[in-house]
């Protein structure tokens, strides 16, 4: 989600995978934006849910919670998304011809789903000097309940009384970092080695299945309760879900036994920013000006927009140079 120049510089094996994992995470969050409606998302969604999970993770795993000038912590980083965020979301809005919507959705992030990720992230780089205390604290074990709790509060509750969420809070909740607390506070723990251990990666995968199973069963529940959105990352099966994938993506980073070197995934992990902010825009175009794209099966879809995502983004880094295509957003 975030380009690779936010990240710590990695070397060797360890770079390779972390540019291979954005690679997959990126392949994983078009693959959910063109996922049909019903049995589709019950039974395609949990194999893909880890997408965003994986950003923040790899955010928080790359990120130090030591620094001694915070000030150009949060320049850097804020504003290499901020800049981008603000031409995305003029875009977008252009793109719908709802120009009126501009300054909500620049401060509400609404303009395309890619753009709350981005509030996601801020939030949690401005979090970053506490949360580091907070996971170096004898408190650090109630950040696991954050996200779980907010979950419960503002999805389980309403969805099981079906009344409708006030629209004040909806609008809080649906901007707020909450929801994937869990994600980034895992790396920031497993990154600064706050928290060491070695996972066995036969018993991890093996709990992964099984996490798969249960969260296909709590879609099927949430489907026959009438939420469309079954499918979606933040429910309890899809946090332990997402979780176990983590810990396995850990334990290969930390291994540093694996080394996947093949250049296209590589390039997918190098675009991955780009492909994030522009496949929404790539769909609209293909869905209004391209009438066989509707009758395509999924998941071929997935890739198609993929591809042209990616090629959109090489060809503009080339026209434009790695220097504005970082301010753009490409790369």
């Amino acid at each position: 989600m975030t380009s690779a120049s936010t990240f710590t510089p990695a070397k060797g094996a360890r770079n390779n995978m972390v540019q291979v994992f954005r690679a997959f995470a990126i392949i994983a969050v078009v693959m959910i934006h063109t996922t049909p409606l019903g049995n589709y998302q019950v039974l395609c969604r949990p194999f893909i849910n880890f997408s965003v999970a994986t950003f923040l993770f790899l955010s928080g795993y790359l990120t130090k919670i030591e620094n001694d000038n915070w000030g150009e912590f949060y320049k850097k980083r804020i504003i290499r998304v901020l800049i981008p965020y603000v031409i995305w979301t003029v875009l977008y809005t252009l793109s719908s011809r709802h120009l009126g919507k501009l300054p909500a959705n620049l401060l509400t992030a609404k303009a395309a789903a890619p753009m709350y990720y981005i509030f996601v992230y801020i939030q949690f780089v401005l979090l970053t000097p506490l949360l580091g205390k907070f996971a170096t604290s004898r408190y650090q074990f109630l950040g696991w309940f954050i996200a779980p709790i907010s979950v419960i509060v503002f999805k389980y509750y309403w969805l099981l009384t079906g009344q409708e969420l006030n629209p004040y809070v909806s609008l809080i909740w649906s901007d707020a970092c909450l929801g994937w607390f869990t994600f980034y506070y895992l790396g920031l723990i497993l990154g600064n080695r706050i928290i060491e251990k070695n996972y066995s990666l036969k018993t991890l995968a093996l709990l992964y299945i099984f996490s798969i199973v249960l969260q296909i069963a709590e879609g099927y529940g949430w489907l026959m309760l009438g939420e469309t959105n079954c499918g979606t990352q933040l429910k309890l099966t899809s946090f332990l879900t997402s979780s176990l994938f983590l810990l396995i993506a850990y334990a290969i980073l930390k291994s540093g036994r694996f080394d996947i070197k093949n250049k296209f995934l590589r390039m997918l992990g190098d675009y991955s920013f780009g492909i994030y902010l522009c496949h929404i825009l790539v769909m609209n175009i293909l869905g209004a000006f391209v009438p066989i794209y509707k009758s395509i099966p999924y998941p071929i879809t997935s890739f198609i927009v993929v591809l042209l995502s990616f090629c959109s983004c090489y060809i503009g880094n080339r026209v434009c140079g790695d220097k504005y295509s970082k301010w753009i957003g490409l790369k």
